[in-house]
C-alpha cells in the first residue's frame, strides 16, 4: 500500500500579508474582549483587562514588525523601538515636552522595576546610561525619594 503524502508537502507557503492580516485580526479580537471587559470592577476583572492590554501591545508590536519586514517597508525596528518612537510622535505632535514625557516614563519605569538602579542593569557604564541615570536623580531623586510619586512603594500611578 502506497503512502499519501503529508497535507503540508503540497500546501502552499502561506504568503506574509496573510499572516499580517491574521495578526491584525487577532488584535482586532484582543481589542474587542478588553473593550466589552472595560471597566472592570473587581480586581479579578481589573488583571484580566491589564493582561488583555498587555497581550495586545504584543501583538501589535508584532503585526508592525511583520509589516516592516515586507518588501519596500521601513527599516528593521524592534517592535518596542517602534512602539517608544510612535509614544514619543503622539507626544510631540500633542505639544508636549518631550523630554519631559521621557523623565516620567522612566521614573514608572523605575518604579516597577523596583529602583533607578533596576532601569539600567542591562548596560549600566555606557554613556547613554549615565545620561539616563542623571535624568532619573534629577526626576526621582538621588535616592529614589520621589519614587513612589510614580508608582514606587508606597505610592501609585
Amino acid at each position: 500500500m502506497k503512502d499519501l503524502p503529508s497535507p503540508s508537502a503540497h500546501a502552499p507557503a502561506v504568503p506574509p500579508e496573510v499572516t499580517a492580516i491574521e495578526t491584525a485580526r487577532s488584535a482586532a479580537a484582543d481589542l474587542a474582549d478588553l473593550a466589552a471587559g472595560l471597566p472592570g470592577t473587581a480586581i479579578s476583572d481589573t488583571a484580566r483587562s491589564a493582561r488583555v492590554a498587555d497581550r495586545l501591545a504584543e501583538e501589535l508590536a508584532e503585526l508592525g514588525q511583520m509589516l516592516r519586514a515586507l518588501p519596500s517597508r521601513p527599516a528593521q525596528m524592534s517592535g518596542h523601538d517602534y512602539a517608544l518612537l510612535m509614544a514619543l510622535r503622539t507626544a510631540h505632535a500633542a505639544g508636549e515636552d518631550v523630554a519631559e514625557t521621557i523623565a516620567r516614563a522612566l521614573a514608572r519605569l523605575a518604579a516597577q522595576l523596583g529602583g533607578s538602579r533596576q532601569v539600567l542593569v542591562n548596560r549600566p557604564g555606557s554613556w547613554e546610561a549615565s545620561a539616563v541615570r542623571e535624568l532619573l536623580r534629577g526626576t526621582v531623586g538621588p535616592d529614589d525619594e520621589e519614587l513612589p510619586v510614580y508608582g514606587g512603594p508606597g505610592g501609585s500611578l
